[in-house]
């Protein structure tokens, strides 16, 4: 996998999330995901996927505005900053956050393994 690749699959994990497209997210993610939120809560895929299934979590817009990319031989890391607005447990949202993902290949694909995000103050 290469650079060009890696952009590809953080485009179609965005698409994913502003569409709540559990089918989607369900192949990019590992099964044994580890995502830190802004509050340190650590959410498995079981509990993304139904943030998203359950409307608990709505992403109404998701701008790119900066991201690197560093592969290795079987694995990625992003480091991607995101203009955000949804809501989230009813409660709306905005902000800028930084997500770092580690994407790994498996035997079916590549999936994010690891991710973290971070709110980067105004």
């Amino acid at each position: 996998m290469d650079e060009n690749g890696i952009r590809e699959l953080e485009t179609r994990l965005q698409k994913a999330m502003l569409a709540s497209d559990v089918d989607a997210l369900d192949a990019l993610l590992a099964d044994d995901l580890s995502f830190v939120d802004a509050t340190g809560k650590v959410w498995s895929k079981a509990d993304d996927l139904n943030a998203h299934r359950y409307g608990v979590q709505r992403i109404e817009q998701l701008d790119v505005e900066e991201q690197s990319v560093r592969v290795y031989e079987r694995c990625a890391v992003t480091v991607t900053r995101v203009a955000l607005r949804g809501s989230f447990g009813g409660a709306p949202f905005a902000g800028s956050l930084r997500y770092t993902r580690t994407w790994c290949e498996a035997a079916d694909g590549w999936r994010v393994v690891a991710a973290q995000c971070s709110l980067i103050p105004f």
